[in-house]
């Protein structure tokens, strides 16, 4: 699976994207829900606290599909539908969620079962792209030259996106006056 990291900036691409036209005081907290929302798939790892093996288990469950994420989007939609109004809020953090998605689809998977259950509820079957674009992490050695490589791919299929971040972060004022 893609780092946090690869996830959070798929997010800030969609807020990029969604908050372009939005004050910065209306943009923050629509910006902080859509990167909570792109990473929201990766609960599942909340399983560690049963063992490493619990988590394995779980792990690529259905927290990986588009059944949970619109479910889970819903309570972070109705905290944004006065800023963007219910069903754009939460079009959008289900987008930004189906970002984590289509990331984790395209990872070497070689740990049975392969893929995960994409569709569910609607069907159990596991998915997994065809090709990919991420060699994946190693959880049980964090400095590995695998996770290196990772680090490097997801900074190399994002740096697409750095136009559009860079475009929009300066016009935000995060922190107070606009400079």
């Amino acid at each position: 699976m893609p780092t946090p990291v690869a996830h959070t900036l798929a997010g800030a691409c969609v807020a990029a994207l969604a908050c372009r036209r939005l004050p910065a005081a209306r943009a923050l907290p629509v910006t902080a829900a859509l990167l909570l929302a792109a990473n929201l798939p990766d609960l599942d790892y909340l399983a560690l606290v049963r063992g490493r093996e619990a988590m394995e288990r779980f792990h690529q469950g259905v927290f990986h599909s588009i059944g949970f994420v619109a479910t889970a989007t819903l309570p972070l939609a109705l905290t944004l539908r006065r800023r963007l109004g219910l069903s754009r809020a939460w079009l959008l953090l289900a987008a930004a969620g189906l970002t984590h998605l289509l990331l984790d689809l395209m990872v070497v998977d070689l740990k049975p079962p392969i893929g995960f259950p994409f569709f569910w509820p609607f069907s159990a079957e596991r998915f997994h792209a065809s090709f990919t674009l991420f060699p994946g992490i190693d959880r049980t050695n964090v400095l590995s030259l695998r996770n290196l490589r990772e680090f490097l791919a997801e900074l190399g299929w994002s740096f697409p996106c750095l136009p559009l971040l860079l475009k929009w972060l300066p016009r935000q004022s995060w922190g107070g006056a606009a400079p």
